[in-house]
Formats: structure tokens, sequence, C-alpha cells
């Protein structure tokens, strides 16, 4: 029986639709090993060549390949089907609001927003989804999601938004760190310490030392790899290096004095955070009340 995520059958469906392992990985926001690592487990579950592989050569899917592919596109429907299903057994559809979010930006902005949005909406109903910034991206793709807040990376920027806000990038490190009694460093003479990242694969990683190296940082050199905002600034109380990530991540534990934010010269520049909205969603009428709702207040909270 084969036993495989939803997300894996999407990366192998993207795979044949894009005619290769390369061309998917970019389509998909993510880095070409992961996809192939992908591709590996369902020929080791399936046990059989999805596709025949030679140099200079575009891949062949093979007859398994064309069954999984098959498989893969009804499994996928019926997904998005359901979803769309149990989203309309609710007694007022067009009141019910599905958001896939960036972690970061779910955990610790949308909330407070979301309270604004939801007072006097007694009828309104609010899924949110905290995901990466891919898995976020691919909920919308997929009619899954009826809009997307996401961090302004290549990938979103495909997409047709609204630029609602930006959030500012702070590097923070423990009390016991070198640069801690100084709070502030010339951004070239963090090239000598460690840092605490995302995953290398992914886009918030790409985010991040884009915008560090953009800013003049020339090497971002991380000893950790992390896939949550939440590990990545525990490890930097724990004196494991420095972080690198939105303000509103590591704001309260600055405060408390647990990490000391470390002043850059040059200033880093904040990260463009977007709504992108799927033109094909019910929720239109709830949508349409929601997307000024949200921007006023992500346009006031630096304000």
């Amino acid at each position: 029986m084969l036993s495989s995520s939803l997300r894996r059958l999407d990366i192998f469906r993207t795979i044949v639709d894009c005619g290769g392992v390369n061309a998917a990985a970019n389509h998909l926001g993510i880095a070409q090993p992961s996809v192939t690592a992908h591709l590996r487990a369902l020929e080791t579950q399936l046990g059989s060549t999805l596709f025949l592989r030679s140099r200079g050569r575009r891949n062949v899917i093979t007859p398994s390949g064309e069954a999984l592919y098959k498989y893969a596109c009804e499994v996928l429907s019926k997904s998005v089907e359901l979803q769309k299903a149990v989203r309309g057994l609710d007694a007022d559809a067009e009141e019910t609001l599905s958001i896939a979010v960036q972690r970061a930006i779910g955990s610790y902005l949308l909330p407070q927003m979301l309270a604004t949005f939801l007072r006097g909406r007694r009828t309104a109903r609010v899924s949110v989804y905290g995901e990466t910034q891919e898995a976020a991206l691919n909920l919308l793709r997929t009619g899954a999601a009826d809009a997307a807040l996401v961090f302004d990376t290549s990938q979103a920027a495909d997409m047709d938004g609204l630029t609602i806000g930006a959030e500012p990038l702070l590097i923070a490190a423990a009390p016991s760190h070198p640069l801690a009694a100084r709070k502030s460093a010339k951004l070239q003479e963090l090239e000598n310490f460690d840092f605490i990242g995302g995953l290398r694969e992914s886009q918030f990683f790409n985010l991040i030392e884009k915008t560090l190296r953009a800013a003049g940082l020339r090497r971002y050199r991380v000893a950790l790899h992390m896939q949550d905002s939440v590990a990545i600034k525990n490890a930097a109380i724990h004196g494991l290096g420095l972080a690198c990530s939105p303000a509103c991540v590591l704001e309260e534990e600055v405060k408390a004095g647990q990490l000391i934010a470390i002043r850059t010269v040059p200033q880093l520049p904040p990260l463009a955070i977007k709504l992108i909205v799927n033109p094909k969603a019910r929720s239109q009428k709830l949508l349409e009340e929601f997307v000024p709702c949200i921007t006023a207040a992500f346009a006031s909270r630096r304000s």
C-alpha cells in the first residue's frame, strides 16, 4: 500500500508537469535536493523506477510513473474537493474564511489584528493555517486557502498581491555573547560569528541570507539550521549563536533581557509582508471586508 503525504504527491505531480526536477524545484521555490529526496522516497515505497534518467536528455516517465501521476492527480483533486465541501457545511459559507500564514506572521502578528477584524462579526468563522512559507503559498495555489499572508520572497513575487506592511529584521544574542556588551557592531564584523538559521532549502532561509548579503554581509555563517522560529530563538537564548529573525519573534525576549538586540551599521532593511487573495475564493464578501481591515492594522503597527 502506498503511504505518502499529499505534499510528496504534489511534488511528484509538479515534476511531471514541469518536465523535470530542476524546473519543479524552481516552480515550488524549494531546493533541488529536497525535490529529488521526495522522488526517491516514492520510488522506494513503490519499489519501482518512476523516470528513466539519462545524461543530457530529458527524463522519460515510466509506466509506473504514469500510474502514480494519475493517482496523484486524483488524490490531490479529491483533497481540494474535500476541503471545499467541509467549508461548505458551514451554515453560512460566505462567512467562512481560510488564511494560510507564514508561521512567524501567524504566531506573533496576526492574532491581535484578527481580534479587531472579528469584533462585531458574530457570524464570521476564520481558519488560520500557520505554515512554512512554501506550504502557505501551496495552500493558496491549490485553492485550499482563500488568502495568504507571507513574506515577499521571489516565489511570492510571481503571484498578484498587495504589500501591506513590513517587519524590521533583528539580530539578537544571548547576554553571554561577545557582542552583547557592545549592543552594536558593523555588519561586516558579524562574519566572524556563528548564526542560527532556518533550514538551508527553505524560502525563509534564502530570504534572510539574501537580505543580509544585500546589506553588506559577505559571509553568512550558519552553524545550526532549524525549521521553526521559536526553536531558533531558544537556541540563541542558550548561547548557540546569533539569531536573525523578524523583530516580532524576538522582541519579548529582548524586553525580558533573555536576548540582547545587536544594532548593526548599516541598519538592516525590513522584510515586506504580502497579502495574496485567491480570486476564486467562495468567501468574497468576507474577503472584501478583511483586506482593508488587515491592511490598516499592519500599516498602524509600527507607526
